[in-house]
């Protein structure tokens, strides 16, 4: 009973408002309380645009192999439903982690982490398609899906650092509204690396000059 209550103070003491920013605070929220992460806030934003957006890749890498359109129509309906249920997860969890700071230790992670998971699932099932159909698009299909999944994994993680695409939050802003602020969202993470790149030269170019005034 002592260890119990011990446990149970020690796991209070690591979520805190405080710490509930970091990458240790925020995954002992989930693991506390997966059915309200997963279930109750299931995000159903991202679940639409990740079976809208993923779906054609495979339509196109089966039909690219000539695996005939009727393969290619299944497949891509597999993966639809596939996306609509993990996509939902997977937001849920962006989500979760959508507020940590330094924001870069979200981004390291977060993409990787969920790509790694969603994409073992995702083999799995188009192996199984594969075996039962007798096609063979299994490879490059999901190769150009991990890719894409490391890029939409970043692009809602910064959308929803600004407030796009969030369920059950409070400013409960309409997924059309979240539509219309894309463009600029898809801009930001294009243009991250140069800005990033442009900072870093800033802050190396004002050390210089301090070190330089302080010598003089």
């Amino acid at each position: 009973m002592e260890n119990s209550s011990s446990s149970l103070l020690v796991i209070n003491g690591i979520i805190t408002t405080e710490n509930s920013r970091t990458i240790r605070g925020a995954t002992w929220e989930v693991l506390r309380h997966p059915f309200r992460t997963l279930i109750l806030n299931w995000n159903w934003k991202s679940a639409i645009i990740s079976s809208v957006l993923r779906a054609p890749i495979f339509f196109g890498a089966y039909l690219a192999q000539k695996q005939g359109l009727k393969m290619a129509f299944a497949a891509m309906s597999v993966q639809f439903i596939f996306r609509a249920v993990t996509g939902g997860t997977n937001g849920s969890i962006i989500q979760s982690f959508s507020k940590i700071e330094p924001a870069w230790h979200a981004v390291v992670t977060i993409p990787i982490v969920l790509t790694i998971f969603m994409h073992i699932g995702e083999w799995l099932l188009q192996a199984a398609f594969d075996a039962y159909t007798g096609t063979t698009g299994k490879t490059t299909a999901v190769t150009i899906s991990v890719f894409a999944s490391v890029v939409s994994a970043g692009f809602n993680l910064l959308a929803m650092r600004r407030g796009l695409l969030l369920v059950k939050d409070e400013s409960q802003q309409s997924f059309w509204r979240d539509i219309k602020q894309m463009p600029w969202i898809v801009f930001e993470l294009v243009s991250f690396p140069l800005v990033w790149t442009m900072k870093r030269s800033k802050r190396r170019n004002e050390f210089k000059e301090t070190g330089i005034s302080q010598t003089v």
